[in-house]
């Protein structure tokens, strides 16, 4: 990705490196509701602004190795069009147009429509960095360059197609089954997680780790979080419909995903009180206080706790 960066340097006599290893693996996948995403990892800076594409009721696109940022937006179109994986993936590499200077030899590519169909592609360059290929199967493929070895494609896939649930849990567990099996070889820096659904809005999902030492294991807490807020939500409308027994497990769900985030604990208690479970809105508001005090000190002086202020868990807020 940082090529054309060295190649200038090296063309005004400051330094003389090859082309800086690539090591990236990722998963590209539909499921039978259209719902499509991708999830990769890589060693290299923010890997979701450049490398993963999708679109919901259209299909997903990797482009890495080398990326060419041109191939995401322009693969979706042509498979918006009606074109064959296959096609979208021939074309991209014809008209590639040498972005920084590279050709097709240079790029790892996978296209996967939403119903299904799926083609990968890896050029001689990217082949030749460690270990690295593709196997593109009905509703997915995997991908990955600079790798530990087969297995880690053989992971992936034993891990998506045994997962159960959602899209965005398949693909995570997915990349996680990679770095279990070895992942890159030459170091981790980031990771993302892209999911589009037909309908589009909060049924969407983007996260990404741009710089972390372990940003497989931070983005499965970013997954937690979001889940956890999902849960929560689910609990507020439960309480709403008069059904307080799925709210409450709703929020021990919560609680569970995302223990660690004051505004887990921020909702539960607030929605605890609406509940009438005073006993439990207090605990929430304590374990809101050890993670963020100043904010559960604004808490507690709400109205909606003015029953329980004098509890001795929070008068010594």
């Amino acid at each position: 990705m940082f090529r054309s960066m060295f190649a200038g340097l090296a063309g005004c006599g400051l330094v003389a490196l090859a082309t800086p290893a690539s090591a990236t693996f990722s998963i590209a996948a539909c499921d039978a509701r259209k719902t499509c995403g991708v999830a990769v990892a890589t060693n290299n800076l923010a890997v979701g602004a450049s490398v993963a594409y999708a679109q919901g009721g259209v299909g997903a696109v990797v482009t890495q190795f080398e990326t060419n940022p041109h191939y995401g937006p322009k693969g979706l179109a042509l498979l918006a069009r009606g074109q064959d994986p296959q096609a979208v993936v021939t074309t991209l590499l014809a008209e590639d147009g040498g972005f920084e200077d590279q050709d097709q030899s240079w790029r790892q590519v996978a296209a996967v429509a939403a119903d299904g169909r799926a083609f990968a592609f890896t050029g001689a360059e990217a082949a030749a960095s460690a270990w690295a290929g593709h196997q593109a199967q009905t509703g997915y493929s995997v991908q990955g360059n600079g790798l530990a070895g087969p297995r880690v494609l053989e992971a992936m896939k034993a891990a998506f197609t045994q997962a159960s649930g959602p899209l965005p849990d398949r693909l995570m567990a997915a990349l996680e089954a990679g770095e279990a099996a070895g992942g890159q070889t030459t170091g981790r820096m980031s990771a993302a997680l892209l999911v589009r659904t037909a309908e589009g809005g909060w049924s969407d999902v983007d996260l990404r780790v741009d710089a972390s030492a372990a940003p497989v294991a931070e983005l499965r807490r970013l997954l937690n979080l979001r889940q956890a807020n999902e849960r929560l939500a689910a609990a507020e409308r439960a309480a709403r419909r008069g059904k307080p027994d799925v709210a409450r497990s709703e929020i021990t769900a919560a609680i569970g995903l995302g223990g660690d985030w004051d505004r887990v604990w921020r909702r539960a208690a607030r929605l605890r009180m609406t509940m009438g479970d005073r006993a439990e809105a207090v605990q929430a508001l304590a374990a809101m206080h050890r993670l963020n005090p100043n904010w559960a000190k604004m808490e507690r002086d709400d109205p909606l706790f003015a029953p329980v202020r004098e509890d001795p868990a929070l008068s010594r807020f």
